[in-house]
């Protein structure tokens, strides 16, 4: 007599794959010697039907049924890489912790779970992970410095020598020979410096935008010929308000390979080549080591070194790039006196505050905000949050967060710290005109660390929003301190993190203060540095000659330090 574990079998033998998962919902008892290779030809049966996360997760059920360890981890691998596949981010971080928990060393997984636990708040799984991350990366083990990339390195490590062990995209990286065949190889100055931008974030929708754009329109035209080199998708150039149509030019590269690009870029005979990715999500770090220009500069994308990429400078400010930075480095500082921020007094809008009653804000709390994204949010971060929060009995954290796993988690964990899910109010993502106008409606923005704010707090800074920030160790920690400076509120601007705690408590607890810290950062919007569009284009035109100046005249890149303009009123328009 067949049994029914038989006919599924011959079911998925014949091809009649439906049919053999029919079967096998009507048994109702395996025994444990067949648990595996039902799974197992179940899990098939979904693959041979396009369903992938249904056939993943019976590959899960025939790991965990098997008594052979061999078993067990092909089965595992299979699980995961069809999770994977299916985009089941979630499930694919549980089944790379069995797959781990089988092979330690499995690169893959390893990779994984590195890269997707940022996203959804897992904050106890995180800090250790990150402890066991950091052990393996100082003891120079290639295994955990592969499955480290450096845009995830820095929202959890400000320790800057292990931020530049961190090779990533790069890792194919770049000989000096090559750089020095780059910056010998014959090249026509002409009258006007030519600065070609490469970018997939040519959109007045996107951050790097919303800070650049005002500069790109202002660059002296006599001076400067500008090209754009575009490789942004349709669905973001579709979001754009108008910054395109300004560009003199903007050429597409989105659809050429590196070597064409190459071919297109050297034909324009571009004196400086201005890379705005860096290490972020779809750099072409293999298009800027083809060599594209006789100087090569790495600006505003990556908030650090460029680890395996061409860029003989790198754009900074004495806060994010000081002297004791350079051992770090591969490029050469080039320093802006203010800050290395751009940020736009020409078309960032500035909308009237939007009413608390019209946004589920209690009018009589302290309103502490964070709407930096969460990955940036440290197990760090959170304790310190806790401590201000059970400080300040009557505040809220109103925190930009739209994942609800992630917004689970977070609110569990509060829980966990004595914090009512009450004081938790969860903000969905708005268009920039309505973030302005909601950002106005908070008391305080706390600032994440070890990476802090970039544009987020520029945004908060641009609306009036009191941004308490910890002072750096890196690049990327350094940003929210260069922003406050450059707008005259180092006050702002924590020694260490018991500091920024004590901080937030008492701006919390002494209104007069903190109406007082409110209206000096209104005045100082329109008196400072900071949102000078005008001045900082000016700044980042005289880096740009001196630039050129040294490579025509046969000189090394080195070390530069823009000097100030003297001040003068901001020309808002």
């Amino acid at each position: 007599m067949v049994s029914k574990l038989d006919m599924v079998a011959k079911k998925y033998a014949d091809g009649k794959f439906q049919s053999a998962i029919d079967a096998f919902a009507e048994i109702k008892h395996l025994a444990p010697l067949e648990a595996a290779r039902a799974f197992a030809t179940v899990a098939q049966c979904h693959y041979r039907l396009g369903q992938l996360d249904a056939a993943a997760d019976y590959f899960v059920k025939a790991s965990q049924a098997s008594s052979s360890h061999k078993q067990q981890l092909q089965f595992c691998e299979l699980a995961f890489e069809l999770h994977r596949k299916a985009g089941s981010i979630l499930k694919g971080l549980d089944t790379a912790e069995r797959l781990l928990s089988l092979k330690p060393r499995h690169q893959g997984a390893a990779l994984f779970q590195r890269h997707h636990q940022f996203d959804f708040l897992m904050l106890d799984r995180l800090k250790k992970s990150n402890e066991i991350a950091l052990a393996g990366i100082t003891a120079g083990d290639e295994f955990f410095l592969s499955c480290e990339l450096p845009f995830n390195n820095i929202h959890w490590c400000g320790d800057e020598r292990i931020n530049a062990k961190i090779l990533g995209q790069g890792k194919s990286g770049f000989s000096r020979a090559v750089r020095a065949a780059r910056r010998k190889q014959a090249h026509e100055f002409g009258e006007k410096i030519r600065i070609g931008y490469v970018s997939s974030d040519f959109s007045s929708a996107h951050a790097t935008m919303i800070l650049l754009q005002g500069v790109i329109d202002l660059h002296n035209k006599e001076m400067f010929d500008v090209t754009l080199y575009c490789y942004t998708d349709d669905a973001l150039t579709a979001r754009d308000d108008g910054f395109r149509k300004r560009v003199v030019r903007i050429v597409s590269i989105g659809n050429l390979t590196d070597q064409e690009a190459y071919d297109l870029i050297r034909k324009d005979q571009i004196d400086i080549l201005v890379d705005l990715k860096g290490h972020t999500k779809d750099a072409r770090v293999d298009l800027i080591n083809l060599g594209l220009a006789p100087v090569q500069v790495a600006w505003l994308g990556f908030p650090g070194s460029g680890t395996g990429i061409d860029c003989d400078y790198i754009i900074g400010d004495p806060i994010v790039t000081p002297d004791s930075s350079t051992p770090y480095y591969h490029e050469k500082f080039c320093r802006l006196p203010e800050s290395y921020q751009p940020n736009d007094n020409i078309h960032r809008s500035l909308p009237p505050p939007a009413r608390r009653q019209d946004l589920f804000l209690p009018e009589d709390k302290v309103v502490f905000a964070s709407f930096n994204n969460i990955k940036k949010i440290s197990p760090e971060t959170f304790s310190a949050w806790v401590r201000i929060l059970t400080a300040v009995p009557e505040s809220i954290l109103w925190i930009l967060c739209r994942d609800e796993v992630a917004r689970r988690n977070f609110l569990h964990l509060m829980v966990q710290e004595g914090i009512a899910e009450s004081r938790i109010i969860f903000a969905d993502p708005a268009g920039y005109d309505m973030h302005i106008a909601r950002l106005q409606a908070a008391d305080i923005a706390l600032d994440t660390f070890p990476c802090c704010g970039h544009t987020t707090t520029s945004d908060c800074l641009w609306a009036g929003l009191p941004t308490i920030s910890v002072k750096g160790s890196n690049f990327s920690s350094r940003v929210s301190e260069s922003l406050l400076a450059a707008l005259g509120l180092p006050e702002l601007v924590a020694e260490d993190v018991d500091g920024y705690v004590a901080l937030a408590i008492e701006l919390a607890k002494d209104r007069t203060r903190l109406g007082e810290t409110r209206r000096k950062l209104a005045t100082n919007r329109f008196t400072k540095p900071l949102f000078d569009t005008e001045r900082f284009t000016r700044h980042l035109e005289k880096a740009y000659e001196i630039m050129v100046q040294r490579a025509k005249a046969g000189l090394e890149p080195d070390h530069l330090n823009v000097p100030p303009l003297p001040t003068r009123p901001i020309p808002f328009r």
